[in-house]
């Protein structure tokens, strides 16, 4: 046994267990869409396409791991985490289109600056949607992106 196995012992464990928690995050994030009924819409199925992005990328890095599949997955790993972004950016943005209709807020929103409108809509202080739900696809991603990081097939 060589001294650099028990590293690339510890990196493939490494790597499984950060697939496993990709895995995971894209099954907490299927079921709370789900009972979201987050589907209604064509905006409300882009996840749910960004979910099947992910996973596709997790079965690239997983089943099949070849240099190609490596840097699809890395390319599929970075589109969900733009779709997520763009996520974010637009529950950002519901929220503080609905902050003059908030009951708190009803009275001052017109007066409020902008920057302290979207300070309330990003923080969760005004609006519906959860500003931090989209992270969970970015998350998946990042997971992903991380389990191809110093990969085998890729040679030193």
């Amino acid at each position: 046994m060589t001294a650099a196995s028990p590293a690339a012992a510890n990196e493939g464990m490494l790597r499984r267990v950060l697939l496993a928690l990709a895995a995971l995050s894209i099954v907490v994030t299927a079921v709370e869409l789900a009972t979201d009924r987050h589907w209604e819409t064509f905006v409300q199925r882009i996840p749910w396409f960004a979910l099947l992005v992910a996973t596709a990328a997790l079965l690239l890095v997983a089943v099949q791991p070849g240099r190609g599949s490596i840097r699809a997955a890395r390319l599929l790993a970075a589109l969900t985490a733009a779709v997520a972004l763009i996520g974010v950016y637009k529950h950002v943005e519901a929220n503080r289109d609905t902050g003059a209709l908030d009951f708190r807020f009803s009275a001052t929103w017109d007066s409020m600056s902008a920057a302290s409108q979207w300070w309330k809509a990003a923080s969760g202080g005004v609006g519906p949607s959860p500003v931090l739900a989209p992270l969970a696809l970015a998350n998946s991603a990042a997971l992903v992106f991380a389990a191809t990081l110093r990969h085998p097939v890729l040679g030193p």
